[in-house]
């Protein structure tokens, strides 16, 4: 699997500390911030923070990185909220945590990125898992595209790391998961996105779950939606959504070359192609899977694992039994080959 790397707004976490409880004393400093009255709320948050207040502050490290109320200033921001979160409050946790990613404010330390955001979830903020995944996804290390392009030799150096490598990849898809769990947007787009090309398990349901009931809905995830719908009605095939949708070509020949032996002249020049269904799917022979405890991912990413299935088709006016086999690739995917 080959996922892209989607990254979001400039701190779009920062919006959790609006849905906040709001303490008595900052009541007004809020409101003002509701009404998008920003010099009043900055005014005010700025005399709470002096008091002691580490939730104001929270608003006022906000406030300074959007430049609202006040000139925006990614230094004095980042300050303010490395202050509040070594005052404990969890929301400057994935505040600052979120600072530390490329672009986002700070010099790039992926290290401080996880240990602030780490904090965050252990303190109750879920979302902030989303900042997680960008932590493992983001960093050099984990990256195999070099100007847009695959490199090879990277990504198969990722595939063959063993599970004792793997503590920050599966920290950060459980954080992810986590986070989509609780109906982050942005965590449940980009889950859909790794699981509608990871195979080992079947990840339709998973992925329907995630993408149903989001408002507007862009095109490429309408898409992943239906493709995700349609694989569900062919039967339990582990092979992931865009792994089917792959293999068809693949299939194709092998239904030709079936279609030949049977005394059926020219089959490869048959157009009636249609996939009608999956069964008889094997169990993952010799199977290693990333130890993932959410229960979106858990079970979901084989590292090593052979297995079999038949595709029924109707091709060249005939229903045809093809059987494929689906090797483990290392990086959620797999390879696929006919085997009759």
């Amino acid at each position: 699997m080959k996922p892209s790397v989607k990254t979001a707004a400039a701190c779009g976490l920062l919006l959790s500390i609006c849905a906040l409880p709001a303490h008595a004393d900052i009541n007004s400093a809020l409101h003002a911030y509701g009404e998008q009255k920003y010099d009043a709320a900055y005014r005010e948050f700025s005399q709470l923070s002096a008091q002691g207040d580490n939730r104001a502050k929270s608003f006022l490290a906000l406030m300074t990185l959007r430049g609202q109320g006040t000139a925006r200033d990614a230094v004095q921001g980042a300050k303010l909220a490395r202050e509040c979160a070594e005052g404990g409050e969890p929301t400057c946790y994935a505040m600052y945590g979120e600072l530390n990613l490329p672009g986002r404010g700070l010099p790039v330390n992926f290290a401080e990125a996880r240990a602030w955001t780490r904090k965050a979830i252990a303190g109750g903020d879920q979302r902030a898992g989303y900042v997680m995944w960008l932590a493992y996804s983001l960093d050099p290390a984990n990256q195999f595209l070099v100007n847009g392009k695959a490199d090879n030799a990277k990504y198969n150096a990722i595939a063959r790391r063993g599970l004792a490598e793997r503590g920050d990849q599966i920290e950060a898809i459980d954080a992810l998961a986590g986070s989509a769990a609780v109906g982050y947007v942005p965590a449940r787009l980009m889950l859909a996105s790794l699981l509608i090309e990871q195979s080992g398990a079947g990840t339709t349901k998973q992925i329907r779950s995630l993408l149903d009931g989001i408002p507007d809905l862009p095109s490429n995830y309408k898409k992943y939606l239906a493709l995700a719908q349609q694989v569900d009605t062919l039967g339990p095939t582990r092979a992931a959504p865009k792994v089917v949708a792959d293999a068809i070509p693949t299939v194709m020949t092998g239904a030709a070359l079936a279609a030949e032996r049977a005394g059926t002249p020219n089959a490869s020049q048959c157009k009636d192609f249609r996939l009608m269904a999956i069964n008889d799917v094997s169990a993952v022979g010799d199977a290693v899977w990333l130890p993932l405890k959410q229960p979106l991912v858990a079970g979901t990413y084989p590292l090593k694992g052979v297995w079999t299935e038949d595709w029924h088709v109707f091709f060249c006016g005939a229903e045809r039994s093809v059987q494929m086999q689906f090797t483990v690739d290392g990086m959620g995917g797999a390879y696929y080959k006919v085997r009759s």
